[in-house]
């Protein structure tokens, strides 16, 4: 073979069957990858090995990059499955509530271990660091993962964005815990409206959208990885070709391979052209599936959708975090 490629292009025209493959899902969809689906996450393992080792060496470390260019998935999938012996980690979002979201990931964690596993001041920062504190105790080293950090500023007043700015500084410090935050880019500065955040500056990992070589392992290997491939070259060139442009580039692929996995040819182990053509490439599968939703939900009623929709983003852009009974209170009885 002439070149890398031609060999790779090769393999993947091999077909062979892998038993148990048809009760898999290896794309997730409209979903971030999971850490139980992180055998069909094929991209980011030079940068994950590269994060390990500066959270081996430092306390405070960001990690930022576009929407949709995937953090969630590359913590979930990428980063989480290959934590070192020894550590254990908590994963939680902020909300209009971090103190009380940390709080419920810590009951979880501290379980009957410790006193401190009845939490009954889920506001209080004081009661959250000796929680802290003692899940710390527990083991030999420990990561705290704030994921969707921009929500912190999208939901919260500045008083209690200082009160969670410095926690986090704090439980870095005072008790070595390693403290990872993943954010939208565009909310990077607002980090600098406290200085116990400074840190974060100095190991920043940005976390560009998956392009080229990348995204293409990531549209092919996980149907390889169950014994099925694409029908013919064209369709993997097309689907890279009408996405190279986006920020949201996996996501978009991968829902398209999942909608072409439902489709699939289990006599042949093929993902076809034919259900590719049919759903319309890439911008087609996502306008097939928001139709397809509206009418399962009826077309009378898209105004509540909208309306919907409208309350559960905030002004920034970000996704607001409601409960059931907030969303139901700004609609009228009828809808």
């Amino acid at each position: 073979y002439e070149s890398a490629a031609a060999l790779s292009r090769k393999l993947e025209e091999d077909d062979f069957r892998v038993e148990g493959a048809e009760d898999k899902t290896p794309y997730p969809g409209n979903e971030a990858y999971s850490e139980d689906a992180a055998e069909f996450f094929f991209v980011r393992e030079a940068e994950v090995e590269a994060l390990w080792k500066k959270l081996q060496q430092s306390y405070l470390l960001a990690l930022v990059g576009a929407s949709g260019s995937g953090k969630s998935s590359f913590v979930n999938a990428g980063l989480l499955p290959v934590q070192p012996e020894g550590w254990a980690h908590l994963q939680f979002k902020p909300g209009p509530a971090p103190f009380a979201a940390l709080g419920r990931a810590l009951l979880e964690a501290l379980g009957e271990a410790n006193a401190l596993g009845n939490l009954t001041k889920l506001e209080d920062p004081e009661t959250t660091f000796a929680a802290i504190s003692a899940w710390r105790a527990l083991h030999p080293e420990v990561l705290l993962i704030v994921d969707q950090f921009e929500e912190l500023f999208t939901q919260n007043d500045a008083e209690t964005q200082a009160a969670f700015a410095d926690l986090l500084s704090r439980v870095a410090i005072d008790l070595d815990v390693h403290v990872l935050v993943s954010m939208r880019d565009d909310f990077l500065l607002r980090c600098h409206d406290h200085d116990r955040l400074a840190p974060l500056f100095s190991e920043l990992t940005p976390l560009k959208p998956p392009m080229g070589s990348a995204l293409r392992r990531a549209l092919t290997q996980p149907a390889l990885k169950c014994g099925y491939r694409f029908e013919d070259e064209g369709m993997v060139e097309e689907m890279l070709a009408e996405v190279t442009k986006e920020r949201g580039a996996l996501p978009l692929i991968a829902f398209t391979a999942a909608r072409l996995w439902e489709e699939r040819d289990p006599e042949e182990g093929l993902l076809t052209r034919a259900a590719y053509d049919e759903m319309g490439g890439v911008g087609g599968a996502l306008a097939q599936h928001a139709e397809a939703t509206l009418d399962r939900v009826g077309r009378a009623r898209a105004p509540i959708v909208r309306e919907l929709f409208r309350n559960l983003v905030t002004a920034q852009g970000t996704r607001a975090v409601m409960e059931v009974y907030e969303v139901l209170s700004v609609l009228d009885e009828d809808a």
